[in-house]
Order: structure tokens, then C-alpha cells, then sequence
């Protein structure tokens, strides 16, 4: 199966993310710790446009739309939900080489990851904070 591992990760960022987002207050989105800090949907912003400039790398197409416009909270995770769903598809059928693999593990989809530890803190700040789970258990499965 083509691009395997990659489609792993993008299944593993999007179990991650669905866990960090669930059950935030009608104030989340919001959330700030000041101090230039970003809020959630602004970090949920710059996911998504790392994923569609991640999108346009894989696709060898140097025109993207850079979708900075911001949304609401609930917007953006759905928007940022279907882009890594077209990054799966897109994965699927498309074979990506080694070292661009390389490439995209150590720089945008370790980025993402990142930013998906962030929400998980604000979360926690929030008084929201994560359950607790086995995540080498968790059930992932590729085909978003």
C-alpha cells in the first residue's frame, strides 16, 4: 500500500485532534493565555494552512489558496477535519518518495502535532482537560 505510514500519521493527527477539541466550553475557540499567546481557532487556523500548503507540495502545485480567512471555532475544525480527509484521499492515490515523506514528517505534520499538544493544554487550562488513554491502543485506521 502506497504512502502507508503517511496515511497512518494523518489518521493519528486526526484521532489527536477529534480528542483535544471534544467537549471545549462555548468560550474555547476564544480561549487566550495573553501575552501574543494564539487561541485555539487561531491555532486551528494555522493547521489548516499548513495542511493545505502540505496538500499543494504533494499535489507539485505551487498555487493554494491560503485560506487565512478565520472562522468561527466549530468552522474551523470542520475545515481543518476535511482538510486532512483530503490529504488522506490525495495519499491514497497519489505515491509520495522517500525523501519528500521525510520531508513532510519533520516539517508540517510535526508542526501540526505540535500545535495539537497546544490545544490540549489550553484544554486543560480551560478545566477541560483530556481523558487519559493508552494512545499506542487507539483505534486508528487510515481512510478518513
Amino acid at each position: 500500500m502506497n504512502n502507508q505510514f503517511l496515511r497512518h500519521l494523518v489518521a493519528t493527527i486526526d484521532y489527536r485532534f477529534q480528542k483535544s477539541v471534544q467537549n471545549s466550553s462555548d468560550h474555547f475557540g476564544n480561549f487566550s493565555l495573553g501575552k501574543g499567546s494564539r487561541s485555539p481557532i487561531e491555532i486551528i487556523n494555522h493547521m489548516f494552512q499548513v495542511l493545505r500548503a502540505t496538500r499543494t507540495f504533494i499535489q507539485k502545485d505551487n498555487r493554494h489558496d491560503q485560506g487565512r480567512k478565520k472562522l468561527d471555532f466549530l468552522s474551523e475544525v470542520e475545515r481543518f477535519k476535511a482538510e486532512l480527509i483530503a490529504i488522506d484521499e490525495l495519499l491514497s492515490k497519489k505515491e509520495v518518495d522517500l525523501e519528500s515523506s521525510k520531508k513532510l514528517i519533520q516539517g508540517p505534520l510535526s508542526d501540526i502535532v505540535t500545535h495539537i499538544g497546544q490545544i490540549a493544554l489550553l484544554q486543560r487550562l480551560d478545566d477541560r482537560p483530556i481523558l487519559h488513554e493508552d494512545f499506542s491502543k487507539a483505534p486508528i485506521k487510515t481512510g478518513l
